[in-house]
């Protein structure tokens, strides 16, 4: 497990704010470089490889994951040196009074430490107390007095914002940080890119580290249109139910393996979200019982991730699934998980990545 916690903490520690994940998309063209890949870097920076399959005929499969992670915006700053901000995604704005933050310069080259105010308890009006303030109330103190000092330090509007690196075990196989959504999933294609470097599948493999999933869940749009896959599967997180307060939302729990999806969905309007192949599904659990890995069923609401719009690319669709690893506090800036779940679930999407291939049916209405 030492392996997976030092990965994770590398991963975690490189800023990837939705729209400016270059130093993330650079470090990740370095490690697949170091397993002999030749990396695709598209427009908008979905990073892509592919490793062929010694038998042409089969159908191929991607595998993708989002890189990014929520935060905020500078929007303004005050003329006394205080930033205000707006969010990126759907960061909590119950997370943030007395939070440490990255404040990153405009040209990216360095971060300053700053912290979201908190009013002072002793003079907190009663009715205010129990009160999340909106985001448009709430600032970031950089320790600076001025204006003009914030931006001597090259912060200026426009500049990001990021939970600040957070880091540590919990127990024996748990640890707690920042942006686990989803440098969990980021970790799982590398170890699947690692594992197909050295052993090359029978069928053609994608794997795909998309961008701007936590801003419009539609970053990995262009990968699918180009590679036009006959199956896909997204890695990504879903919220552990096994709280005191979440107990009667899901059955999914931390130390169970990771979950398959049957159905989620944003719950409102018409963002939407998936319901998967059933038959690829099927696939998935057949394999995980075949490796005798544990698998939880997932149904939850208020999820939505890339593929409720990737599986209608292409003039046939994708059959879509969806793997994830349960992640407790999700979006908070101490996201927390069990390492067994993150191997298991890098152990079984190996085992699907080998076994995928025409023999596996994905017609509907058979």
């Amino acid at each position: 497990m030492d392996t997976i916690y030092n990965e994770l903490k590398s991963l975690c520690s490189i800023p990837a704010l939705s729209g400016g994940e270059d130093l993330l998309i650079a470090d990740l063209i370095t490690r697949l470089k170091g397993f002999g890949c030749e990396p695709y870097v598209d427009r908008v920076g979905n990073v892509t490889v592919t490793f062929e399959g010694t038998q042409t005929e089969e159908p191929s499969i991607l595998f993708f994951g989002h890189i990014d992670e929520l935060g905020l915006v500078v929007r303004g700053i005050d003329a006394d040196g205080f930033v205000r901000v707006e969010r990126v995604g759907g960061i909590p704005e119950k997370t943030l009074p007395g939070s440490f933050v990255d404040v990153h310069t405009l040209d990216k080259s360095k971060s300053y430490i700053g912290l979201f105010g908190c009013s002072s308890h002793h003079v907190t009006p009663p009715e205010k107390k129990m009160l999340v303030p909106s985001i448009k109330e709430m600032y970031i103190d950089l320790g600076c007095e001025s204006k003009e000092e914030v931006k001597a330090l090259g912060i200026d509007v426009g500049s990001a914002v990021t939970y600040a690196p957070v880091f540590h075990k919990l127990g024996p196989h748990r640890l707690t940080a920042k942006a686990l959504d989803n440098r969990m999933g980021v970790y799982v294609l590398l170890r699947l890119a690692g594992y197909l470097a050295s052993d090359p599948p029978g069928t053609t493999v994608h794997i795909c580290f998309s961008i701007q999933e936590e801003f419009n869940s539609r970053g990995c749009l262009p990968v699918f249109d180009r590679l036009r896959p006959a199956a896909a599967i997204c890695l990504d997180i879903t919220p552990a139910c096994d709280t005191p307060e979440l107990k009667n939302i899901s059955e999914t729990a931390l130390g169970k393996g990771p979950a398959v999806l049957y159905y989620n969905f944003h719950g409102r309007g018409t963002l939407g979200g998936l319901i998967p192949n059933p038959k690829l599904t099927a696939f998935i659990r057949d394999t995980a019982k075949a490796n005798e890995i544990p698998l939880q069923n997932d149904v939850i609401l208020g999820v939505l991730t890339d593929d409720a719009f990737t599986q209608f690319v292409g003039p046939e669709g994708v059959a879509m699934a969806h793997i994830s690893v349960p992640l407790r506090y999700t979006h908070a800036p101490v996201e927390t998980i069990d390492l067994r779940d993150l191997e298991q679930c890098s152990q079984l999407c190996n085992a699907i990545a080998v076994s995928f291939g025409k023999d596996v049916d994905l017609a509907r209405g058979i």
